[in-house]
């Protein structure tokens, strides 16, 4: 059963069950004004029949006054009733076969007092005739005020006529007629309702399908209630990381292929060169050797920087943490760039001030900041300037207390548009002016990518900010203490 089916089933359920509880409620409330209406009509008959029998004076003479009120009751289809004091029937006009109660009694405690002409002593209440038939009546004393005075009741069937009637006119048919017409608006109403909720879902379905065959362009309009619009956006933030998920793999597997391609074309071909004896005398022979051993040391970089890389994202890695004063990591790194800043005319600049040791892992650490300052000597022409600063941040609302390292360059800086992308994996700014170390070896852009994952792994953070032509200045956020 699909889901707008569903929605439709259970909302018309919802919705019968509830006319039916209205039905019953409505039906209770009609039968009682019904039988208000029955008693308020018997009390006017009685009134009516008491006050002639009081013009006439006719209120001792039991065989009198019902010659007198008999024809009336017949003829009017009610059951007159003469009562002693006590309440026992002395005579009835019994229009109905078997309605005839004479010498029972009928209980006279429920008495109100009513008010027309003058104040009345009203009784009231219900009675079964031999037939079992509920009868409803109202009876008055012939001589109010007066002890052992003889009662008139007037009585008719409790249901006289249809059950649920107004003034004699049954009301079973509009009343179906109504439900049903309620029924058929309410049913079209929850087929619109269910549509309204079933259509989102559906087109959210249609795009995760889509996108499980491949279609990671799939998107889907913001429409519906609010809580599906947010679904919705949800949905496209997901495709669009998943998308570009995708596209850094596409593009993985190409620089890596492009990275391993260049080595093992160099290896080959001068393998090939001296298997032929094309290279025939030492000295072409060492160089084969040294170039050959070189792209073979580029591989084995590359091959372990990946591997390291992959262990980093899967979490295999573990980190040593322990209290590790990074100022002193810092020092450490920079004594050992100093002397190729030196070489290529580049001023260090050491602006750390004291700060509080971090839970860490100083070997990790130390990878980190070595790759940020060689980045930044490789990407300063001569006279430049490299600075490493930090600064204690507070602790905040969103964010524990933490240090933040800045390594700032005057070098090239780095375009707007490619600074989101420098922490992905192989990604190079400019791969046509790639720098290279002291040793030749160019980047394989595979260094900010473990740096952010390394600071990652200590729960901190790293960014970025470049002007072309100023500098770029890279910031690691790393707090004070671990959380478990």
């Amino acid at each position: 059963m699909s889901l707008r089916l569903r929605l439709f089933v259970s909302h018309t359920i919802i919705i019968v069950v509830s006319l039916l509880v209205l039905s019953v409620a409505l039906l209770i409330l009609l039968v009682d004004y019904q039988q208000r209406l029955n008693i308020r009509e018997l009390s006017f008959v009685a009134a009516t029949v008491v006050r002639s029998l009081r013009i006439a004076g006719v209120t001792d003479s039991v065989n009198k006054v019902m010659e007198r009120v008999a024809s009336a009751g017949q003829a009017q289809g009610f059951q007159v009733m003469l009562l002693d004091s006590e309440g026992i029937v002395l005579r009835d006009t019994g229009p109905a076969a078997g309605s005839s109660i004479i010498g029972r009694r009928i209980d006279l405690a429920r008495r109100v007092a009513v008010t027309s002409n003058q104040r009345e002593t009203m009784a009231t209440g219900g009675y079964l005739d031999a037939a079992r038939r509920r009868w409803a009546f109202v009876a008055i004393a012939l001589r109010p005020n007066v002890a052992g005075s003889n009662w008139i009741a007037i009585a008719r069937p409790f249901f006289d006529g249809p059950i649920i009637s107004v003034q004699g006119e049954s009301l079973v048919l509009p009343f179906v007629e109504a439900g049903g017409v309620a029924l058929l608006f309410a049913a079209a109403l929850a087929a619109l309702v269910a549509r309204s909720i079933a259509r989102p879902i559906q087109k959210l379905a249609q795009g995760a399908n889509a996108i499980a065959q491949g279609k990671y362009d799939q998107r889907v309009a913001l429409s519906g209630p609010g809580e599906f619009k947010q679904l919705a956006d949800d949905f496209n933030q997901m495709a669009t990381r998943v998308q570009a998920a995708q596209k850094m793999e596409r593009d993985f597997v190409a620089n890596v292929s492009h990275e391993l391609k260049t080595p093992l074309t160099s290896i080959k071909g001068f393998a090939q060169a001296i298997q032929d004896g094309a290279v025939n005398n030492p000295e072409s022979t060492q160089s084969a050797a040294r170039i050959i051993n070189e792209e073979s040391e580029r591989l084995t970089r590359l091959v372990t920087t990946l591997l390291d890389s992959a262990r980093l994202e899967t979490g295999e890695v573990r980190m040593d943490f322990r209290p590790v004063a990074v100022n002193d990591v810092v020092r450490t790194c920079l004594a050992k760039l100093s002397p190729r800043a030196e070489r290529n005319g580049i001023v260090l600049v050491n602006n750390l001030v004291d700060a509080p040791p971090v839970q860490a892992d100083g070997d990790r650490l130390s990878q980190v900041f070595i790759n940020l300052l060689d980045n930044a000597l490789k990407h300063t022409s001569e006279g430049g300037r490299v600075k490493i600063e930090n600064r204690s941040i507070p602790a905040e609302k969103t964010q524990p207390a933490g240090v933040e390292y800045s390594v700032r360059d005057t070098g090239s800086g780095i375009p707007a548009d490619q600074l989101p992308r420098i922490f992905e994996r192989f990604y190079q700014v400019d791969k046509a002016r790639a720098q290279t170390d002291d040793n030749g070896h160019s980047g394989t852009g595979l260094g900010l990518a473990i740096c952010k994952q390394i600071v990652e792994a200590h729960h901190g953070t790293i960014s970025a900010q470049s002007v072309l032509g100023i500098g770029t200045r890279i910031s690691v956020w790393l707090p004070v203490s671990q959380p478990a």
